[in-house]
């Protein structure tokens, strides 16, 4: 796992080879579309499934192994966490997902790794600044994505929109409340 600042701000990270390599190719070989799931909790309209996670699926072995990696994350954070478990959701999209920009509310730290290679690298996560300029692009890329501390000007989106039969898997990851270090 390789977490590394996208800029001085120090509060936006890229993140590479966030899960083991077995996981990953484990991921590529399911089906799902027909896992059960659920809506997203203040997402109900978007073209988005949250996965139910089940001991037997392999989607059900990311948080184990991302509780083994807090050390890891909050020295590149530079944060200490007060809880150590990590709870996250594992969201499908599908067409005509796309997302506006938006904030993301009360979350303190969250992360998104992409997971299944099934869509293209322009429908990663577009941060921007203030102005609405872009500040960083997260490409699509299975097993990369972001780590946010969250603020008032984490601006976000994904601003293309997945075609008929393209799919994008994540795990979306929420850190409890941190200090600074």
């Amino acid at each position: 796992m390789k977490i590394t600042p996208v800029d001085e701000q120090h509060n936006l990270f890229l993140i590479e080879d966030a899960y083991p390599s077995d996981i990953i190719d484990q991921i590529q070989e399911e089906d799902f579309l027909s896992y059960e799931w659920e809506l997203q909790e203040g997402q109900v309209d978007w073209p988005r499934r949250k996965l139910i996670k089940k001991p037997h699926l392999i989607i059900s072995e990311l948080d184990p192994y991302l509780n083994t990696k807090h050390e890891l994350i909050s020295e590149a954070l530079k944060v200490k966490f007060v809880y150590e478990a990590v709870d996250s959701g594992i969201w499908l999209d599908y067409s005509p997902y796309t997302c506006a920009v938006h904030l993301d509310g009360d979350l303190p730290i969250a992360m998104q790794i992409y997971l299944l290679d099934n869509a293209g690298p322009e429908h990663g996560t577009v941060f921007y600044n203030q102005d609405q300029t872009v500040r960083y692009t997260f490409p699509y890329k299975v097993n990369t994505g972001y780590i946010m501390l969250n603020g008032p000007d984490q601006y976000h989106a994904v601003p293309t929109m997945l075609a008929q039969g393209e799919l994008r898997l994540s795990s979306y990851t929420y850190f409890g409340p941190f200090e600074h270090k």
